[in-house]
């Protein structure tokens, strides 16, 4: 079976949540199906892809599978309750390690490395990974809230460090009479890269969250949860399905992909917040800024994604090696 689940999984809450757990693993092949559905969610043309580019041939898009690294819990855990494993998904750390040639057979794994209180609201935290054979594709370190209250008293527990902790605050704008960075061409400090205008609509908030691991799976089943479900969201306070926080990862990905090209698999990173709810139906504006203090070996990018009326959905940082 492509889907190996721990014996006696334990259903998902709080209290049964535990650091280092078992969350079993997932294996399976990333068909050009695949490809085809992911470019759809972050409206990529996806001849990106297919086409690939020079020395790497066709490649999966980077951020395909990040909503599994981060659903992993749906293997370790009972979530079969309506609304079981609900939560708000707050920040990433992702790093690219190398391409996925597209139909390559993967495995993803992992485990929970912390579970913690801060504001009242309980979050979990989960390290997993992609590798294809001995290769190390990617890895992702996510936090999110375990469902969406905020009455769980007072902090306890550690939140994992990531590189970006102690950089400056990002506020989502940028100079608009800073040169912008022409694709695929050299980058200096101060440059703009992007930005980039993407549609996130119900269909695309389906696609990105409603079927996890469906390219291990022949026959997938459609996840109903907050990002896809109206019930759900309305229970949850909202009016409409909120499009999953990583959806805009997608678009910062390929952002980067298109500027520094297969640099991006030598071990870029992103470290991701997410600021506030993206509702279904919002058009999303990313771009990135070089920063004048960029590390010695990597190109240091401040990130941005806001919506159409301006308000902060996403920042973050990213590092690309030179």
């Amino acid at each position: 079976m492509p889907i190996i689940r721990p014996q006696n999984a334990p259903k998902f809450s709080w209290e049964n949540l535990k650091v280092n757990d078992d969350l079993g693993h997932v294996t399976g092949r990333v068909d050009e199906g695949a490809v085809l559905a992911h470019a759809f969610s972050i409206g990529e043309n996806p001849e990106l892809f297919i086409d690939g580019l020079p020395g790497i041939g066709p490649f999966v898009p980077p951020s395909l599978l990040v909503n599994d690294l981060l659903k992993l819990f749906l293997v370790g855990y009972d979530c079969t309750e309506w609304g079981a494993g609900g939560g708000l998904h707050t920040k990433s750390v992702i790093k690219y390690h190398a391409p996925l040639p597209i139909g390559a057979e993967v495995t993803i794994a992992g485990s929970h490395i912390a579970k913690y209180v801060r504001g009242g609201r309980c979050h979990r935290s989960v390290s997993s990974n992609v590798r294809s054979g001995s290769k190390l594709i990617a890895e992702m370190l996510a936090t999110e809230t375990v469902g969406y209250t905020t009455d769980n008293g007072p902090d306890s527990g550690a939140i994992p460090p990531n590189w970006s902790d102690g950089f400056a605050k990002v506020e989502g704008k940028f100079d608009p009479s800073a040169p912008r960075a022409l694709s695929g061409a050299a980058v200096e400090p101060g440059m703009v890269i992007g930005p980039v205008t993407r549609w996130a609509g119900l269909e695309q908030s389906v696609m990105f969250s409603g079927y996890p691991f469906a390219w291990a799976q022949e026959k997938p089943f459609m996840r109903q949860g907050l990002h896809t479900n109206f019930e759900v969201a309305e229970r949850a306070g909202y009016p409409v399905p909120v499009v999953q926080g990583l959806l805009s990862a997608g678009h910062l990905s390929t952002l980067l992909l298109k500027q520094f090209g297969a640099k991006v698999f030598d071990g870029a990173e992103l470290a991701l917040k997410f600021v506030a709810p993206t509702l279904a139906g919002t058009k999303l504006t990313s771009h990135a800024v070089v920063q004048k203090d960029s590390l010695e070996d990597s190109w240091l990018m401040s990130l941005a994604t806001v919506a159409q009326d301006d308000s902060l959905k996403t920042v973050g940082y990213a590092k690309v090696p030179k």
